[in-house]
């Protein structure tokens, strides 16, 4: 009788000790999964909350068939043959310049432009948009009248057009983006809208990349925005001047920054 008695109570024990440990499994899990739904990862005593990207995949699906043409400013070699500022001007410029290079990477801004060019036309169809590129090689010669022509004839929605900046002094940073006043002679009847397409994509780079916002400026003597008849904003991503811009301007990931600023900012002014 002491015998069963005995076995029975080490049996009980036994029990115990595995439904005890399977609680705990459940607590211990339950806790992860709580964790993990909280954002919280615990990790040598530490909590801290995980890295959150925020993905252009993310931005919504808007577009609604919308044109955007875009213009990856410059070229690989400039053509300084002189045109008109704009229609029936006799102030002329060049046709169109080679562009700045960086002061750090050496990576000429004509090719900065178009690689940024070639990922925001890609984003900007997964986004429910039509593109068209004004280029998708370094090697034209377009000049900025032509490249308005192909914004103007396609009655695009908005035509955005890349640049990156350049200074004398290295310490100039930041973003900004320029259109016409509501004076302009030649294409007064879109300054307003180019004006609110503009600060809608200053606002939104500036909001995604933590860059200087520099705000909207103001000018009538840029030929590749007197020869528009659409919305139009040319956006200076930062100073190729600055080394510390210079540098980001080259890397992928603030370039998607930037590209998701501008879809925010088209989507604002689109709907």
């Amino acid at each position: 009788m002491k015998k069963l008695l005995i076995v029975f109570l080490i049996l009980f024990f036994i029990i115990g000790c595995k439904q005890e440990k399977q609680l705990e499994t459940v607590i211990i899990k339950t806790k992860v999964i709580e964790q993990q739904q909280n954002g919280i990862v615990e990790k040598q005593g530490e909590k801290t909350k995980p890295i959150i990207h925020n993905s252009v995949n993310e931005l919504p699906v808007a577009g609604n068939n919308h044109l955007i043409v875009i213009d990856a400013g410059h070229q690989r070699y400039g053509n300084n043959a002189p045109e008109p500022i704009g229609p029936g001007a006799i102030e002329t410029k060049a046709k169109v310049t080679s562009g700045a290079t960086g002061v750090i990477t050496g990576n000429l801004e004509s090719q900065i432009n178009l690689d940024v060019a070639l990922k925001l036309k890609g984003k900007l169809e997964e986004c429910g948009y039509q593109v068209i590129m004004v280029r998708t090689s370094q090697n034209v010669d377009m000049s900025n009248s032509e490249r308005a022509k192909i914004a103007n004839e396609n009655k695009a929605d908005a035509f955005i057009r890349l640049h990156c900046n350049s200074d004398d002094a290295s310490s100039a940073k930041g973003v900004l983006t320029i259109a016409p006043s509501i004076d302009n002679r030649f294409c007064s009847q879109i300054a307003d809208a180019s004006q609110l397409l503009s600060k809608y994509v200053l606002d939104n780079i500036c909001q995604t990349t933590g860059a200087k916002n520099r705000g909207v400026m103001i000018s009538d003597n840029m030929s590749g925005i007197n020869w528009c008849q659409v919305p139009v904003t040319i956006v200076e991503m930062g100073f190729i001047s600055n080394p510390e811009e210079d540098k980001l301007l080259s890397d992928d990931n603030y370039q998607d920054k930037i590209i998701t600023g501008i879809i925010k900012g088209i989507n604002e002014f689109i709907n």
